[in-house]
């Protein structure tokens, strides 16, 4: 039988049921206030956040870009406020957001999908879902320059348009008479830019400190690209509350932005502008001549005009251009393929033939010289240098030109233009005359006396002046040119390499190299980085980075052996020689080399490219120029007389 329990051994039983349930309640409460501390320290940011995405909305400012200036303070590329419209996307169903949408698009003028793509809201004009680019509570550029009338629309009554709002922003603008556009580049919208340029790849992106906008300006080419680090600013922001509409209620912060550096260039406005002109007037005078230089096929140019002692470019030419404001709206297929013709710097790689009025552009384009083409005659003063140097010839030297040279069996003979017979040469009429034979003679000694070390040195040597390299330009994209020749020996025949280099016609140099070799002969040897940036200015505090010029090289020189070079390039502009036409009306003489290089298109057959070099005044060069017109003709109709203005106009700015 068993036995009651007594009281006192009830109560005690009751006790211990109770400290356990107080123990269970103490642990219970411990564990709340652990995971109330995690949430708090380990993930109040997050939910802080998620709870400020609800209300607030950081709105970035973006920063302006530095201007571009010329080297006299005229502005090249500015900027210019306008409209955007943003989307803070608001708590609504999908069909709200598919609705705003499509009053966008008849407001704006818009497809309903490309609004759709830009309000990023995961879905498309069906109503299907589709990946989000960025989260949900990003802005997101709709449109930007917007017209008083769209500003208007979407202000005044903001229940057809919930989440979207009008901030203003500046947007790069350029010149309307397209200078230098090329050189200076232009920009596109970051989101764009970082699928194509691996800098951008890396970058970051908004929010961390100063990322990229999806939306913001980053330079593509030209010195746009080159100087995007100097040319960004700071972005800045405003902190605004919503509604749950997604508009702006009130502003609680507003941190400005910094704009970016202005960066001065070396060109001249005027120069450069002026240049440009005369190049349009004269290749259009070229095609419709009715003489025998005519050049129904001019319609490219390439010049460069840069100091010789410092290396400062003073104009750069690349013909025909294009309104660079293009790139500010929407570029269809149709517009971007136009402007695969002109958009390309043909005076640091190669450009197209313009073939946009050709029934078929994609074909015609193939049937014409791009822009780096043979350099022709205007290698030869460095010929005769070489020659000079290597004790082949000397400052008397005597050499009977027959008109036609045979340097191997079996082998055309080298002919020079119109098959002239010079008689008795030396070193400055063999220039003056622009003799091909008389190269080829050098030419040709040389690999005799060294064999292919003959090859091998006046590449070498060639290089040291700048040409078959890169010249180091403060521009993206830069080619270093063929040097055909170095094949030949390769494949073929060094005697023959040396042959036909010794002429120009087994290297192709862009107008660029061609002006730092013009530039190197005229400094005697001292060869200087070409370069277009003086110097990085901050508009708030005024201080300044300089760009300082650099040399690269020097290639020795006897002082004779320079003189020699240099007189026979004064007789090329003196009665007799191949430019002896032009010049005239400055005040000091010239140094210049004319060259008409031939090449052979295939399906075509051969034509003849017009490329000229000068550098003034002669006797205390600074400054060195370098055309080329590909289907001018001689060197002397088509690409001789934009030379001469360019040297003329640099006489009317620097000398007055």
């Amino acid at each position: 039988m068993n036995r009651p329990e007594s009281k006192t051994e009830t109560r005690t039983l009751s006790q211990s049921r109770l400290q356990g349930l107080w123990l269970i309640t103490v642990l219970l409460f411990v564990a709340l206030i652990l995971r109330l501390g995690w949430i708090q320290l380990g993930s109040g940011d997050k939910y802080h956040r998620l709870s400020v995405e609800n209300n607030f909305k950081q709105i970035p400012i973006p920063a302006p870009r530095g201007k571009i200036l010329d080297r006299n303070g005229v502005p090249l590329a500015e900027n210019r406020s306008l409209f955007t419209a943003i989307y803070l996307e608001p708590e609504l169903p999908r069909e709200r957001k598919l609705a705003t949408a499509k009053e966008l698009s008849k407001t704006l003028q818009m497809p309903v999908h490309e609004v759709l793509e830009a309000m990023d809201v995961g879905m498309d004009a069906s109503g299907k879902s589709v990946p989000r680019k960025m989260p949900p509570y990003y802005p997101k550029k709709i449109k930007n320059g917007l017209t008083p009338e769209e500003v208007v629309r979407i202000s005044e009554d903001p229940g057809r348009f919930p989440g979207v709002n009008v901030f203003a922003e500046p947007l790069r603008r350029y010149r309307d008479d397209r200078i230098a556009v090329q050189t200076i580049g232009y920009v596109r919208p970051f989101a764009g830019a970082r699928e194509s340029l691996d800098p951008y790849r890396s970058a970051p992106r908004f929010p961390e400190t100063n990322g990229y906008l999806d939306w913001e300006q980053v330079g593509v080419d030209g010195l746009e690209y080159t100087y995007q680090s100097v040319l960004r600013g700071i972005n800045g922001y405003r902190l605004i509350r919503v509604n749950s509409h997604g508009r702006q209620v009130e502003v609680l912060k507003e941190v400005p932005s910094r704009p970016g550096k202005d960066l001065v260039i070396s060109l001249d406005s005027v120069m450069q502008s002026e240049t440009e002109e005369f190049i349009a007037r004269h290749l259009e005078q070229l095609r419709n001549r009715t003489d025998r230089q005519r050049a129904p096929h001019a319609r490219n140019a390439y010049a460069v005009a840069m100091e010789v002692k410092t290396g400062n470019i003073l104009a750069m030419v690349s013909h025909p251009d294009y309104d660079p404001n293009v790139w500010n709206g929407r570029v269809t297929p149709e517009v971007y393929k136009n402007l695969s013709y002109v958009m390309r710097n043909g005076t640091i790689r190669e450009a197209p033939y313009d073939a946009r009025e050709e029934a078929d552009p994609e074909k015609e384009m193939l049937r014409h010289p791009f822009s780096v083409v043979p350099a022709g005659s205007t290698v030869k003063p460095l010929t005769v240098l070489f020659g000079l140097k290597k004790g082949l010839i000397n400052e008397d030297t005597l050499w009977n030109d027959p008109g036609a040279f045979t340097y191997a069996k079996a082998t055309p003979p080298v002919r020079n233009s119109g098959g002239h017979r010079y008689g008795l040469l030396g070193p400055v009429k063999a220039i003056q005359k622009s003799s091909n034979t008389f190269m080829a003679w050098i030419g040709t000694s040389w690999y005799h006396q060294e064999k292919n070390e003959a090859v091998r040195e006046f590449n070498r040597w060639s290089r040291a002046f700048g040409l078959g390299v890169k010249t180091g330009v403060d521009l993206p994209g830069e080619q270093d040119g063929t040097e055909d020749y170095l094949s030949i020996a390769r494949k073929h025949s060094g005697l023959g390499a040396m042959a036909l280099a010794s002429f120009g016609q087994a290297q192709r140099h862009t107008a660029l190299q061609l002006a730092q070799y013009t530039a190197t002969l005229a400094n005697r040897g001292t060869r200087m980085r070409p370069r277009l940036a003086l110097q990085a200015v901050d508009p708030n505090t005024g201080q300044t980075v300089r760009y300082e010029p650099e040399v690269l090289g020097k290639f020795p020189m006897e002082p004779s052996h320079w003189r020699t070079v240099l007189d026979g390039m004064v007789a090329v502009t003196k009665p007799g020689g191949t430019a002896g036409h032009l010049f005239k009306d400055l005040p000091f003489p010239v140094a210049a080399k004319t060259g008409t290089s031939e090449q052979d298109i295939p399906g075509r057959g051969r034509v003849e490219n017009s490329v000229f070099i000068a550098f003034a005044p002669a006797y205390d060069p600074e400054i060195a120029v370098a055309v080329v017109v590909p289907e001018g003709g001689y060197g002397a109709v088509a690409a001789g007389p934009i030379a001469e203005k360019m040297i003329g106009l640099w006489h009317e700015r620097f000398n007055r």
